[in-house]
């Protein structure tokens, strides 16, 4: 049954159906084995194309479960479909899976295997510094992240991302590295810097948050305005007001949701405002912000302008 599925969606006269994808999800050991059977069968860019249509169905349906099929790609011979199968297990926790997100991120050959790692790796050291990960696995992520950060023979891309994964963490080592980064005269790595500040949750880097949410780069405004949210200070909402009518969409996106992480009057009037913005992404965005901070504030009511909001991003 599974291999003529796999079968199917091998034939390359034809894209592969999402239909014939689904019914990969929920997949039992047996299933499994005759998944790998085929698979290896099955033309790389094809693979590939499969594997993001599996990531795609998963992020739009809670009941879809892939995780067994993505796990089962980590060792696939294409970098490809190894980067989207870490992709795929954005919400797996298993110690298991931060081990083996570990080693991909010190040996994998492929660069973007190693930055889809790290990525990974991110939420596993949330899990480490809130005690919810087993504790030689916490170590290891720990471990790996540090090596990483403080490999030169490694690349930027790599790097940053690793010094993003280790915001969360209560090291102080931590602020070492993100102060380095963030001397660092690639602009990637000062823009992840920042990211990691906001990460830390630490007031100290509030000053160089405030300033780079004047930054002429717009990957900067972006990152300070979304670590803004994240430190919550109300020093950050006038700033991040002024961001509101920013050039880029993204920019404008992560001051509405900065403001919504901080809130308080000024920022609830300034997102009222958005919800008559010409663009529909930003209505929806403010309609989101505001909806959480009237939950937050009474968690039985239900914002009456939660009725208009729908997404076209």
């Amino acid at each position: 049954m599974i291999q003529d599925i796999v079968k199917k969606l091998a034939d390359t006269t034809s894209s592969p159906s999402a239909v014939e994808v689904s019914r990969l999800s929920g997949l039992s050991s047996a299933d499994l084995d005759a998944f790998r059977q085929v698979w290896a069968d099955v033309p790389a860019e094809r693979r590939r194309a499969i594997l993001q249509i599996a990531v795609q169905l998963a992020e739009h349906d809670v009941e879809m479960d892939f995780s067994q099929i993505f796990k089962a790609c980590l060792s696939d011979p294409d970098e490809s479909v190894r980067a989207t199968a870490i992709e795929g297990l954005w919400e797996d926790e298993e110690f298991r899976t931060a081990d083996r997100l570990v080693a991909m991120l010190r040996t994998d050959a492929a660069e973007s295997v190693r930055v889809a790692a790290a990525l990974g790796l991110s939420r596993f050291a949330l899990l480490a510094e809130e005690g919810k990960l087993y504790a030689p696995s916490a170590r290891r992520v720990r471990e790996a992240l540090f090596a990483a950060a403080n490999d030169a023979s490694e690349t930027i891309e790599v790097r940053r991302r690793v010094i993003e994964a280790l915001g969360v963490l209560s090291d102080p080592h931590v602020a070492e590295l993100v102060a380095a980064s963030y001397d660092d005269p690639n602009p990637k790595m000062r823009a992840s810097a920042v990211y990691a500040m906001g990460r830390t949750c630490d007031e100290r880097w509030l000053e160089i948050i405030l300033h780079e949410l004047e930054s002429e780069n717009p990957e900067m405004r972006y990152e300070a305005a979304r670590a803004a949210g994240e430190l919550g200070s109300p020093r950050a909402i006038v700033p991040l007001i002024a961001l509101l009518d920013d050039e880029d969409i993204e920019v404008q996106l992560a001051a509405v949701g900065a403001l919504g992480d901080i809130g308080g009057d000024v920022a609830r009037r300034a997102l009222q405002r958005c919800l008559q913005n010409e663009k529909p992404a930003i209505r929806a965005a403010a309609a989101d912000a505001l909806g959480e901070l009237d939950l937050t504030a009474d968690p039985l009511s239900v914002a009456p302008f939660l009725k208009d909001s729908t997404r076209t991003i």
